[in-house]
């Protein structure tokens, strides 16, 4: 029985396949900002995401961003808009397939409530092949 299952199961196993890419780009491709809060009358989380304006550079490795807090609503009432500063936002990117981020020089952690207010932030990519580029996050303009 065990014969019949090492038999069939490398029957499945073929030779000659193409190999699967190595990925090679550490790029950003997108970023986002957006104001988290705990709504106590709902008992959830909310998400108000800043509108953006960002110019990715790929050349200079750089992502200039101009954020707006956006209008009130039902949800994103005048007192919360009040909170929302550069101390208490989460930022989060697109990139390239497979490739990792390292925080440079104290820059903030991407995805959780962090500080952005110094307004410049470095921060390495590392394709899955290895190759690393540099890139600046330079918050140019946070309008209210």
């Amino acid at each position: 029985m065990l014969l019949v299952l090492l038999v069939s199961a490398s029957s499945c196993l073929k030779s000659g396949l193409d190999d699967l890419p190595t990925y090679d780009e550490a790029k950003i491709t997108n970023i986002y900002f957006e104001y988290r809060w705990y709504d106590d009358a709902a008992k959830q989380l909310r998400v108000q995401t800043l509108t953006l304006a960002k110019t990715i550079d790929e050349e200079n490795n750089t992502v200039t961003c101009k954020i707006t807090v956006p209008g009130t609503n039902a949800v994103f009432t005048e007192q919360i808009r009040n909170e929302v500063s550069l101390s208490n936002i989460v930022c989060y990117i697109d990139m390239s397939t497979a490739a990792r981020l390292k925080p440079l020089n104290a820059a903030p952690t991407l995805g959780e409530v962090q500080d952005f207010s110094a307004k410049d932030f470095r921060y390495l990519i590392t394709a899955a092949n290895g190759d690393k580029r540099e890139w600046t996050i330079k918050i140019q303009d946070f309008i209210k």
